[in-house]
């Protein structure tokens, strides 16, 4: 009996043992899972921040780029070479440019001219060192002084008024600001030709060779404020099919505002958020196939300039019950922008997401994670709230398979985690049964940004 009580009694002390190593084995593995997140965390936002240093710090020095006295476009200064965007100082000046990318060369054609040249594309625009333009489209006269980079051509310069001569107002389509930029001139109001035509996914074109601006095809009457076209809103409206839009001049007043929170993160709840950014194509429907086998609705971050010739994949995309957010017009990197551009980006978006879907969710995300308070400011102007990520599923990298993206997303996953993929990928399709099902089987459930918003209380 006295031999039952002593295995009895040791066995107690080794199962109690087990138990409590098997609990301080369980709290450290939480502590260092928790330490390791947060190391994750800590690369991710290092990551976006160190983008944006590097972004502005390379675009500090500017030159605004004048065509005959009209401002066409930004340039900069880099390595102590000035480059400037070969489109829009090329279309100015009536050549034809074409992206030739089997060579990897822009195509400039004007009448029997023709001329191949290499390009830097930084941040989706391609730029040229000035005098090698100068040279191919043979530009008269180029001066470089201050912050202003001056071609004269032809007949010289287009008269312009200054705006600070003018009353200024604030100028709004569907509740959502284009510009600051709007004036008051012998009785009438006008805005900005160019940023109106591009907040409805139009092009804008100044010929500076015959001082005409267009809209598409369709030339404009137009006054020049400031280096900038301007029309009435009566006249533009004759030009583009503005589908009922509501527009409304205001005071302007400097708007010194609390900005709204990045939403990088949700709730430290077993919640994450899949998104999925870039264009629509047909590449979509396989991808919401496999969204609707594993039962998960997910937010698209979409571009614009993608939507009107897909138009039944947003259809269908929100008939499936996820989210269209935006995701800007062209994918630019917001930091080479005027301000008044970042909201053409926005506006047309979400115009176009309306059009077509009839619903669109109201975050933005920008490219790259290019962004400053000013782009926050400009996205809440347009009924936008900012939206990063903190988990990067790294299938950007097309070196990365099915395997490689799966066993990042499941490595990484945190409570509230949201996952930045992209659509056209195939291996982002193949991975996601397995990340589905692992992240379940760990208890994750998943949610739209919607969703998860709402479950912080909308903060």
């Amino acid at each position: 009996m006295r031999k039952i009580i002593i295995v009895i009694l040791i066995a107690a002390i080794i199962c109690t043992g087990f138990i409590a190593a098997r609990r301080f084995l369980s709290q450290a593995g939480e502590i260092l899972n928790v330490t390791r997140f947060n190391w994750y965390e800590s690369k991710t936002y290092s990551e976006i921040e160190n983008g944006n240093k590097f972004a502005q710090e390379r675009l500090s020095k500017k030159y605004h780029v004048f065509v005959n006295g009209i401002l066409v476009d930004i340039g900069y200064d880099w390595d102590g070479i000035v480059y400037v965007p070969i489109r829009s100082i090329s279309d100015s000046l009536n050549w034809t440019v074409d992206w030739l990318p089997d060579l990897g060369v822009i195509q400039l054609v004007k009448d029997d001219q023709e001329a191949y040249v290499d390009i830097v594309n930084f941040f989706g625009k391609g730029y040229v060192p000035l005098d090698r333009l100068e040279d191919l489209l043979g530009l008269e006269t180029v001066r470089v002084h201050g912050g202003n980079i001056d071609i004269i051509t032809g007949d010289g310069e287009q008269h312009s008024m200054g705006l600070r001569q003018l009353d200024r107002f604030s100028f709004y389509i569907n509740g959502m600001k284009m510009t600051d930029n709007a004036i008051a001139y012998q009785g009438r109001k006008f805005v900005p030709s160019r940023i109106f035509a591009l907040s409805f996914g139009r092009v804008f074109r100044y010929d500076a060779v015959n001082g005409y601006s267009y809209i598409d095809d369709s030339k404009i009457d137009t006054i020049f404020v400031n280096g900038q076209a301007y029309s009435t809103l009566e006249h533009l409206k004759e030009n583009i099919d503005t589908a009922g839009a509501g527009f409304e001049f205001r005071e302007f007043v400097l708007d010194t505002g609390q900005l709204p929170p990045v939403i990088d993160k949700g709730p430290e709840k077993k919640v994450v958020a899949l998104t999925f950014d870039d264009y629509l194509g047909d590449k979509v429907y396989p991808l919401l196939d496999v969204l609707d086998k594993c039962d998960v609705k997910a937010t698209f971050f979409v571009i614009g300039n993608s939507i009107e010739n897909n138009a039944h994949v947003l259809r269908e995309l929100i008939k499936r019950g996820h989210e269209a957010a935006n995701h800007t017009w062209d994918h630019y990197n917001n930091h080479t922008l005027t301000d008044d551009e970042v909201r053409t980006q926005l506006i047309s978006t979400r115009l176009v997401i309306e059009k077509y879907g009839g619903k669109s969710a109201p975050f933005f995300r920008p490219p790259g994670g290019y962004y400053n308070d000013n782009m926050v400011r400009m996205a809440q102007d347009a009924g936008l709230q900012t939206v990063l990520w903190s988990l990067n599923s790294t299938d950007a990298d097309t070196r990365n398979n099915a395997g490689d993206i799966r066993r990042v997303v499941t490595q990484w996953m945190h409570p509230g985690a949201i996952v930045t993929m992209h659509t056209g990928r195939d291996a982002t399709i193949d991975a996601l049964p397995g990340i589905v099902e692992n992240l379940r089987g760990k208890g994750y459930r998943f949610v739209t940004i919607s969703e998860m918003i709402d479950m912080q209380g909308g903060e």
